[in-house]
């Protein structure tokens, strides 16, 4: 296999193990799911998050956009690239196109393949993410931060915005917010400021979120969620999975028909992904 399709192989890992095991068990791929449409969309923030995914390569610092979805009383939050590919894939009808899709060398990569929902239910915070087996989907509190506001001001991206800090997933975080845009959101699970995250980074700066832009939906866009075949978790239950689907990526991997050297390819990269925006998962 080329270096290129090598990489490309790697980077699908994901979407091409569902499609080879579904075919092999004989499993009905699903293109009928229904939409449960939660609320239009007020605005929508964009966020550039700079990350540190490999704690033995620090000079790596990988970049993605993602985007939060504000309503009235909820929002979502999820990675750009993961928003188009889903955009695409709601558009499949049958399984023939959902192959072409996957071998499209064209198309995103989602960096980031979950998605939040803040304030749905109501007081709560609902993650969304697919491992090889199934989408999982656990809830926690919305009121998850204990922040510390500080008198510290400053301006950033035109906004007059105000420091606040909190200790979260066994990270220290310190935040930026504007109390000029009146939404007590931001980017990932962070909430409960006075106003819109501006910036929040972790002290160590192996995670970062920046604002690029607010825009409003030039049409009608409704926050809603695709109501998949939920694998109904607690959060350390879903990482307990992700933990085993690591843990075995080897034999994942032989099961979608990767060679040998690409395996072992798979199993590095894998061990690359080594620090997660939560260390503590509680």
């Amino acid at each position: 296999m080329t270096n290129y399709n090598n990489l490309f192989f790697i980077r699908n890992l994901f979407l091409i193990l569902m499609f080879s095991i579904s075919l092999s068990t004989s499993a009905q791929l699903r293109f009928d799911y229904p939409v449960t449409e939660i609320e239009p969309t007020q605005l929508i923030v964009t966020y550039t998050l700079d990350y540190l995914m490999d704690t033995t390569n620090p000079n790596f610092i990988r970049n993605a956009d993602m985007l939060l979805f504000l309503g009235e009383n909820s929002s979502k939050f999820i990675g750009k690239e993961k928003y188009i590919s889903d955009t695409i894939m709601r558009k499949i009808t049958n399984t023939d196109e959902f192959q072409a899709f996957l071998m499209d060398r064209n198309r995103p990569f989602p960096k980031f393949s979950y998605a939040i929902f803040k304030n749905y239910p109501t007081k709560k915070i609902t993650f969304i993410e697919h491992i090889i087996g199934g989408t999982f989907k656990f809830e926690e509190d919305l009121d998850l931060f204990n922040w510390q506001l500080s008198n510290d001001t400053a301006t950033m991206c035109g906004y007059k915005v105000q420091k606040a800090s909190c200790d979260f997933g066994g990270r220290s975080w310190v935040a930026w917010f504007s109390p000029e845009i009146p939404y007590s959101d931001g980017p990932y699970k962070f909430n409960g400021l006075p106003g819109l995250i501006v910036k929040i980074g972790d002290t160590r700066e192996h995670y970062v979120f920046k604002l690029i832009s607010i825009i409003k939906p030039e049409k009608r866009q409704m926050i809603d969620i695709l109501e998949k075949d939920f694998i109904k978790s607690s959060k350390q239950n879903f990482f307990r999975a992700k933990d085993a689907f690591r843990d075995d990526i080897l034999n994942r991997a032989k099961e979608a028909g990767l060679s040998s050297k690409d395996q072992q390819t798979a199993a590095r990269n894998m061990a690359k992904r080594n620090n997660p925006i939560e260390l503590i998962r509680k």
